[in-house]
């Protein structure tokens, strides 16, 4: 059985020979937010990929693989992902259930970019799980910006929705068979 995430050992720094690596012994680079945050749409897209299917590996080899992931409870799974994703400065992230549609709460977010947090979110929840996911930002709230969770095109309807200015419970109402 899987117990919670235990951030003890996520990351390791040897000062002796100046690495910073993963659990995993993966190597690390630290980057300052403002720096990623400077660069254009493809590059921070292609980095929040990495970032999160990063995380999501970790979080797959923690819980006995994909099929591992699949098979634990989602608040188990969750909260692997969410620790791996704080564990990298990304923000704190829990996770609602709105019927069938999953959204991602991200507050205090490192990097304010709606693509770059919602390549991080796919990323991560595709490495993890072995199915292809993407999100599509729902809107803010203060601090917090929600992020539907689920399949690529459905990722692009939400989007479509939000571009014509609906809410998220608009939105997500519409995803459950309600009006668009």
């Amino acid at each position: 059985m899987a117990t919670p995430f235990d951030p003890n050992g996520a990351v390791r720094f040897d000062l002796r020979t100046g690495a910073a690596s993963d659990s995993r012994g993966a190597r690390l680079v630290l980057v300052p937010s403002a720096a990623l945050a400077s660069l254009g749409p493809d590059a921070i897209t292609k980095i929040g990929l990495a970032i999160g299917r990063a995380a999501g590996e970790r979080v797959a080899s923690r819980l006995g693989g994909e099929g591992g992931v699949r098979s634990t409870a989602p608040e188990l799974a969750v909260s692997h992902l969410a620790g791996e994703l704080a564990i990298a400065g990304i923000g704190a992230i829990h996770i609602e259930r709105w019927g069938r549609a999953m959204v991602a709460i991200v507050a205090n977010a490192s990097i304010n970019d709606d693509m770059f947090v919602g390549a991080v979110l796919g990323g991560a929840l595709s490495a993890a799980s072995g199915r292809e996911v993407a999100a599509a930002a729902l809107g803010r709230d203060g601090h917090e910006t929600r992020y539907f969770l689920g399949a690529p095109a459905t990722a692009d309807h939400v989007r479509v929705l939000v571009g014509k200015g609906l809410g998220h419970a608009e939105v997500l109402a519409s995803l459950q068979g309600g009006t668009s």
